[in-house]
């Protein structure tokens, strides 16, 4: 495996990369506007029947990138690479349970790095995987707002608990079933929980304002994430008899199944219970046309709110001072291939939009056809900022892009996706879509795939024993770039098993709040507890389990390791009241 080098903690005194963009007499603010499970369906795409009406007066104002790729097409590793910079080979988080500093405890994230370079850094609502939004890399705490996703009714909920009582008891979701996954709630636009965040962000936008110094403020929106609930208004803005529906509701001939996964995410809400897999059955029309439905409505709302992003940014005069970042985590499948939802290595799935409004640049109102990677973000943004690039990250600064959209970039883009003991692992070429399923435990090749572009663009077709001179050399090209041999998924902190019953007392003396969560033996983070300064609390435990400790604020952290002799746990010790 490629490690992530020890000494990567301290990236900001080591050599960097020189800028090249036009120097600024005064550092840019950044707004960094990151949407969930957004695929590149807007009008600013090609997309006629989209409502998206603010998002393409970004593209106008800006570029807008035609080829940006992600690292892996599932939330966590998709942000926890774009944020530091680095592949999952060298980050080794690859799925949603893997938290970045139980894999990789000195890697370095953009919002810290621009903290160390003059700038004050905020998040607010999804930046990197709910619930671990990473307080280290905040200047403030981060905070979410106080407001529902879903607003289901009471006949809902009731309805809700009446399926889930009809669950067999050894379904997976029982105990975990979910309300329905659309619903138009006759509310203000505020009242959800992305109308309040742009409520929040507006309000931390004039605070920044205020207060003058560069700032890089991050916004994260959850729709058009599932449970779809946008307000009522924005699924009037569409007819659900006119949609388009996909062209192609059938997996890929001659693909493996493991490729495709099973569009199980949808099976977690109540009305979608008996969601088909791709291989085993397709959704009536009605029911894809109600999905489609409630999937455009959510983006619509939420091309609304970036449009008050925007004009909040107008109002204060600060919008030719502010780079502004469009960006979603991954694509997503609605009904193409037969199948629902994110998590594979196909071009649905792992293409995203993506937007950059420099004031400066020459190239605002054209596109870039350029492959572009999503770590590329995280350089760009440096140059972009005046700010040295850490020389340890794998991104590629693309900010010439946005003066000469036609100028090289990348050569290829890679993406990820482990499933059923598998990685497989993809290149994506200006003509090739190629990818190879390797076995965790040994790196033995178990099923490959090739997609020619140029004759089928929505890979409809597996034809990798048709071109073994493309797929010798993407294959060389994949070998170059990412970990073909055997991948352990257990994180290097992790708890570990069978120790002695230990009951510990844990003592905040931090003044201020801290969260313990415990981390199990794969390294995936669990449950987790606040204590308030000066609290105490019984836990009963394990020795040789680990606990990640961190200060809601950002500057307290440890990993504590539970010992033979440990009965109490003082946190902080040495801090100052």
């Amino acid at each position: 495996m490629r490690t992530l080098p020890a000494l990567f903690l301290l990236l900001c005194t080591l050599p960097l990369v020189a800028c090249s963009h036009a120097p600024t007499p005064a550092r840019p603010n950044i707004l960094f506007i990151s949407i969930d499970d957004l695929r590149p369906e807007l009008g600013c795409y090609g997309a006629g029947h989209m409502h998206t009406p603010h998002i393409d007066a970004l593209t106008q104002s800006g570029v807008a990138f035609d080829r940006c790729y992600v690292q892996v097409a599932v939330c966590n590793p998709s942000r926890a690479s774009t944020l530091t910079g680095l592949r999952p080979d060298r980050l080794h988080v690859y799925t949603l349970r893997q938290h970045f500093r139980e894999t990789a405890p000195d890697a370095v994230t953009l919002p810290q790095h621009l903290s160390a370079h003059g700038y004050t850094s905020h998040g607010l609502g999804k930046i990197f995987h709910n619930p671990w939004q990473d307080p280290r890399s905040w200047d403030a705490p981060h905070q979410w707002p106080d407001a529902s996703h879903n607003h289901y009714t009471p006949e809902q909920r009731a309805f809700t608990r009446r399926v889930e009582e009809t669950l067999p008891d050894n379904a997976w979701q029982k105990g975990n079933l979910r309300g329905p996954i659309a619903h138009d709630p006759d509310i203000p636009d505020a009242d959800h929980f992305d109308g309040a965040l742009t409520v929040l962000a507006q309000g931390r936008l004039q605070q920044l304002a205020q207060e003058g110094r560069p700032f890089f403020l991050a916004v994260g929106y959850t729709l058009p994430h599932l449970p779809w609930c946008p307000p009522r208004a924005w699924w009037d803005r569409y007819d659900r008899s006119a949609l388009p529906l996909a062209d192609n509701p059938y997996p890929p001939h001659g693909a493996p199944r493991v490729a495709l996964g099973t569009s199980y995410e949808l099976a977690h809400y109540a009305d979608n219970v008996e969601m088909p897999t791709p291989y085993a059955g397709t959704l009536p029309e009605g029911e894809a046309r109600r999905l489609r439905h409630a999937y455009y409505a959510s983006v619509s709302f939420i091309d609304a709110q970036v449009g008050l992003l925007i004009d909040e940014l107008d109002r204060l005069g600060l919008a030719d001072d502010t780079i502004v970042v469009l960006w979603s985590d991954h694509g997503w499948k609605l009904g193409e291939h037969n199948a629902w939802g994110k998590m594979t290595n196909y071009e649905l799935d792992t293409r995203i939009p993506m937007v950059i409004r420099d004031p400066r640049a020459q190239a605002n109102g054209q596109r870039s056809g350029q492959l572009v990677e999503s770590i590329d973000l995280y350089p760009t943004l440096c140059e972009l900022a005046g700010v040295p690039s850490p020389a340890e990250i794998d991104g590629r600064s693309a900010a010439v892009l946005l003066d000469d959209p036609d100028t090289p970039h990348r050569d290829a883009a890679f993406s990820q996706y482990t499933r059923q003991g598998l990685m497989g692992n993809a290149i994506r070429t200006e003509r090739w879509r190629y990818v190879e399923w390797r076995r965790l435990d040994n790196g033995s090749l178990a099923a490959q795939e090739l997609y020619d572009h140029d004759n089928d663009p929505q890979e409809n077709q597996n034809i990798v024993d048709d071109h073994p001179e493309a797929v010798a050399r993407l294959a060389q090209l994949i070998a170059n770039t990412l970990e073909t041999g055997p991948i352990d998924l257990r994180a290097p902190i992790r708890s570990d098993p069978g120790g002695e019953r230990r009951s510990v007392r844990w003592t905040n003396a931090y003044p201020g709040s801290v969260r313990v969560t415990w981390i199990n033996p794969m390294g995936h983070r669990q449950s987790a507890f606040d204590l308030a300064p000066g609290a105490a609390r019984q836990l009963n435990t394990f020795v040789g389990h680990a606990f990640a400790v961190e200060s809601l604020d950002g500057a307290y952290h440890e990993v504590v390791r539970i010992g033979t002799d440990d009965r109490e746990r003082t946190l902080a010790p040495d801090a100052k009241p």
